[in-house]
């Protein structure tokens, strides 16, 4: 399923906690997610070109994603209405000297490191965050209340936010809301079995974790989603890329990192275990008629690049929904193929729950996502 495998929208999603360190930014694991919380795009006015796409999910807190693939910047706006992104086919731009700007690095909660040059009425500053005309933020206007103090009641509209943007000359507004919806289910990444020697475990988690533990005289490299070395096992350690995009993903490892660059050792020969958004699925639920049917689904495969001995060996492995109402002993599990309880999976506060439906709106009025 290429919802899966080609993630251009779900990549910039994340990709916004990676560049958080080097601009200052406290890290985005200080503060959790609540997965029945479900920000929904309701309309956008005047419509947008059909290729220029606006989604919003739930990863560890509401998220704004924004995909312009064409040559016209199309300016993400703050309150006052003043751009603080900047997003177009040459790529994604960030007004660092906009303290909103810093403020949609970390979910809410978390209170922002601020240059001394971002202040309000400071001249913009344009740096590029990516290459890509992709990106995706955590809006302060999904989320108004205090972590943790949000109204409870299922079903509930919480609130209904707006955010202003400008494609070309043309002033455009998103409007959505953030409700509370049941949980209906979880998403299940399990792994191939392997014959090389290795031994690949998946946790679940709002971004599943990997255990991968290998002989200690193998030499393995995980590439990261910027297409750099990410990972290494060495005979002489477990080694970090510090200028990977991943590195902002894994707290724990950035932690180990602190300042230093190059290839920082981080933990003993032969396993090492970090977050992959790549398990991730793409939405925050499955399509419509796989929900509705109230069973297991395999919804696609994952991929994650990797070589043994110079070989490429990559981590591969299916991605499946358990609704919440499953059969746990007739879904049995275990074995060679992955070896992850079913239990823990539905009972886990951290899994990604489903919470609402993903919804992109390109033309006026929002429509459902194919998977």
């Amino acid at each position: 399923m290429t919802a899966v495998r080609s993630r251009a929208l779900a990549a910039a999603a994340a990709v916004v906690l990676a560049v958080a360190p080097a601009l200052g930014a406290a890290p985005a694991h200080a503060h959790g997610g609540d997965p029945t919380l479900v920000p929904t795009v309701r309309e956008i006015a005047p419509a947008l070109p059909a290729e220029v796409v606006v989604q919003a999910r739930t990863t560890v807190s509401e998220q704004l994603i924004v995909a312009n693939p064409t040559a016209t910047p199309l300016l993400v706006l703050d309150p006052a209405g003043l751009p603080f992104l900047r997003i177009s086919s040459a790529g994604t731009h960030g007004n660092v000297n906009s303290t909103y700007f810093h403020r949609t690095l970390n979910p809410p909660g978390v209170t922002p490191r601020l240059p001394a040059s971002a202040k309000p009425g400071a001249p913009a500053a344009w740096v590029r965050l990516s290459r890509e005309g992709s990106w995706g933020w955590f809006e302060p206007r999904m989320h108004p209340f205090e972590p943790g103090r949000e109204p409870a009641g299922d079903g509930t509209e919480l609130t209904t936010w707006q955010v202003g943007l400008r494609y070309g000359e043309r002033h455009v507004r998103v409007e959505g809301v953030l409700e509370r919806r049941t949980v209906t289910g979880s998403f299940l990444a399990q792994p191939d079995p392997r014959s090389d020697g290795l031994s690949v475990t998946v946790a679940p988690g709002s971004v599943p974790a990997i255990l991968l533990v290998a002989p200690a005289d193998r030499r393995v490299e995980i590439t990261g989603r910027d297409g750099k070395p990410f990972l290494r096992l060495r005979p002489n350690g477990a080694f970090v890329n510090a200028g990977s995009a991943n590195l902002g993903e894994n707290p724990d490892l950035l932690d180990a990192v602190g300042r230093r660059t190059g290839w920082v050792r981080v933990g003993e020969p032969g396993r090492v275990r970090w977050l992959e958004p790549r398990l991730q699925y793409s939405a925050d639920r499955p399509p419509e008629v796989v929900e509705r049917a109230g069973r297991p689904a395999e919804l696609g495969r994952w991929e994650v690049p990797l070589t043994v001995d110079g070989a490429a060996a990559p981590l591969t492995g299916t991605l499946t929904w358990i609704p919440a109402n499953a059969d746990l002993a007739a879904l049995g599990g275990g074995g060679d193929s992955g070896g992850v309880p079913w239990v823990p999976v539905l009972v886990c506060g951290a899994v990604v729950l489903g919470a609402g439906g993903l919804v992109a709106v390109s033309r006026g009025r929002a429509r459902r996502v194919a998977a």
